[in-house]
């Protein structure tokens, strides 16, 4: 059912085609009948003038052969001119027809009184005599025979029967001009026609616009999942002012998504204040201490060079600890750039590759060298944070980064096959300041977040045995 209703506009737009192929051919039906219905008109109304016009022939015929005995006997010349003068008399009362007798394998009588120029007409007409000699010839065998012939909006009927006298026919034709309906009514089906064919043109035409302008904002909705950035593309047809209201939704997006970052970002620096002063403390601490017993060396005349060195790595541990603060509250704009990420990756496992060669970890980059608009330093430090934590999991652990990517994004994989996370420490991924190492400062996962988000993209933690995975999801560069 659900189906059904996500191609509901298809459907309507398949129903819309079928009506309007459904008036082109009940058009082209009602014109068709038309024509036939009045052809048919016509046909049966001159066979009636013909069949009245063919019994009286063959009545004056009898008269005339039943009148003279010697009329078998008479020449075909005497005979013709007789007969003639039979069918002039009795064709003379229907308009248009012409016609005469066949005995005797010739066609004698023949007259059109009715024509324009009644005396230019004295003979069969060549065009139509092997037709005239055919329906004779079918007359002479049935007893009757009929012809019709149709020449543009000319109807042309052949008549002829047989007489009682052996070897006599009598035959007739008719030519009529017909027009099948009125001129407003011809005109008016025509136009329907016409009407019609728009109508499905203009309904394919709306039908694969529509497609075109729907797959165009799916398109641009599937890229702003990616790339809050993107802006569909705007027409001034009725999708344009979905586009326009879609990316005026993605300005007030971003607009609040940002708003949500600072005060994200401002609500965990608040959360830490209370460690940032506890992380501090301990170093100061430190370094009260061995200056007290420096104090007490160096009136004594000796100094431990060890109580300076413990000074120095204090100061540096306070030093690392403020330098990652630091990145909360970093409001430089990402320098973004097009550029390949495996060689990025490559660089990040050769600053690591001492470290991890020193304890015995084996460290591989893999995948596709994709293209993605990134800054070079931010991703970097995104990635070395999550190598180095991936180092500290397990000294027994494997590292492997790999890189894959489709159409609408990049993800970049760092995955260890140290002992996983516990429950507790999935609740507190991403938060600042807690971590479960005995000198770490928390901050490295939360500043890792920031800094992708900056450039567009998502760190996550991907749920799954054994090892622990994390993902960097870049937007991808779309081809031109």
């Amino acid at each position: 059912m659900s189906g059904f209703f996500r191609r509901r506009l298809q459907l309507q737009l398949l129903l819309i085609l079928l009506a309007a192929v459904s008036v082109v051919a009940l058009s082209a039906f009602l014109i068709l009948d038309g024509l036939r219905n009045a052809e048919q008109s016509v046909v049966a109304d001159m066979s009636k003038q013909l069949n009245a016009a063919l019994i009286e022939l063959g009545q004056q015929y009898a008269e005339r052969a039943g009148s003279d005995s010697m009329w078998a006997a008479l020449p075909s010349a005497t005979q013709n001119i007789s007969l003639r003068a039979i069918s002039q008399a009795v064709l003379h009362s229907y308009p248009g027809v012409e016609g005469g007798y066949y005995a005797d394998g010739q066609f004698l009588g023949y007259s059109f009184p009715t024509h324009d120029n009644p005396s230019a007409k004295m003979a069969v007409p060549e065009a139509e005599r092997p037709v005239i000699q055919e329906v004779v010839n079918r007359a002479v065998r049935n007893g009757t025979g009929q012809q019709l012939l149709r020449g543009g909006f000319e109807l042309v009927v052949i008549r002829a029967t047989a007489l009682p006298q052996k070897g006599v026919v009598a035959w007739d034709m008719q030519r009529r001009s017909w027009q099948p309906t009125s001129t407003a009514r011809r005109v008016l089906l025509i136009g329907l026609v016409i009407a019609a064919l728009l109508s499905v043109g203009g309904t394919l035409w709306m039908g694969f616009a529509l497609r075109r302008g729907i797959a165009r904002i799916q398109e641009g909705l599937a890229s702003l999942e990616s790339d809050f950035a993107y802006s569909l593309p705007e027409s001034g047809d009725e999708l344009g002012e979905i586009s326009r209201s879609v990316n005026r939704m993605a300005g007030v997006r971003r607009k609040l998504e940002g708003e949500l970052r600072r005060e994200d970002r401002l609500r965990a620096i608040g959360r830490t204040v209370a460690g940032i002063a506890h992380e501090i403390k301990n170093p100061l601490n430190g370094i009260r201490l061995s200056m007290q017993l420096l104090e007490q060396r160096m009136r004594r005349g000796f100094v431990d060079p060890e109580h300076v060195q413990s000074v120095i790595a204090e100061v540096d541990r306070m030093d690392a600890l403020l330098s990652d603060l630091l990145a909360f509250r970093d409001k430089k704009q990402a320098v973004l750039a097009e550029q390949n990420i495996l060689p990025v990756i490559e660089k990040c496992v050769h600053l690591v590759q001492p470290q991890a060669g020193a304890a015995r970890i084996r460290i591989e980059a893999e995948g596709a060298d994709l293209r993605a608009r990134v800054d070079g330093q931010r991703l970097t430090q995104a990635v070395m944070n999550l190598l180095l934590n991936a180092l500290e999991a397990d000294p027994q652990c494997d590292v492997r980064v790999h890189v894959r990517g489709s159409n609408r994004a990049i993800a970049i994989e760092v995955h260890d096959s140290g002992p996983g996370l516990s429950e507790e420490q999935r609740q507190h991924l991403f938060e600042a300041f807690y971590t479960t190492k005995p000198d770490g400062t928390g901050l490295g996962l939360a500043v890792s977040r920031e800094l992708v988000a900056e450039m567009g993209g998502t760190l996550t933690y991907k749920n799954g045995s054994p090892g622990t995975t994390f993902a960097i999801e870049l937007p991808a560069v779309r081809s031109a």
